[in-house]
């Protein structure tokens, strides 16, 4: 019964809470993301409304009647949404790459009873490497949350 405890205490609750994170991660990116394009909206309109703005477009007008091209708007770049999406994807991908590999061996000396060398390698390898992985997310960028 070492099997079922093992599974029941230790693995399942492991891929729930790896998996409730990678939904927190999605949700708060995405969150950022349409903060984020709310506040350059709110600049464009704060912009528009500044009378050096208007002064500046009339006489653009003035000067280019008949050759009046708009200002055209600039695109968007949502630079600290795409910091934050790839801070959550290294932050959830070293939860992945410490414990898949750990979860493989299990499942398949559940399965066949025999343990495969390589997922041995890489438990042994990666398990006791996730404090220096959580590391390198940190270290790799700004916290931008």
């Amino acid at each position: 019964n070492a099997w079922l405890f093992r599974w029941t205490f230790f693995y399942a609750p492991l891929w729930f809470i790896i998996a409730a994170i990678t939904v927190m991660m999605i949700i708060l990116t995405r969150a950022v993301r349409r903060e984020e394009k709310q506040v350059i909206e709110m600049q464009k309109q704060t912009r528009l409304r500044r009378p050096s703005f208007k002064r500046e477009e009339e006489i653009r007008r003035e000067q280019h009647l008949q050759n009046y091209i708009p200002q055209r708007e600039q695109p968007v770049h949502l630079e600290r949404s795409k910091q934050m999406f790839y801070q959550a994807v290294f932050y959830v991908g070293a939860f992945y790459i410490t414990y898949v590999f750990a979860t493989l061996n299990r499942l398949t000396q559940l399965i066949g009873g025999d343990n495969i060398f390589v997922f041995m390698i890489m438990t042994s390898t990666l398990t006791p490497m996730q404090g220096f992985l959580n590391f390198l997310v940190y270290r790799h960028g700004p916290c931008v949350a």
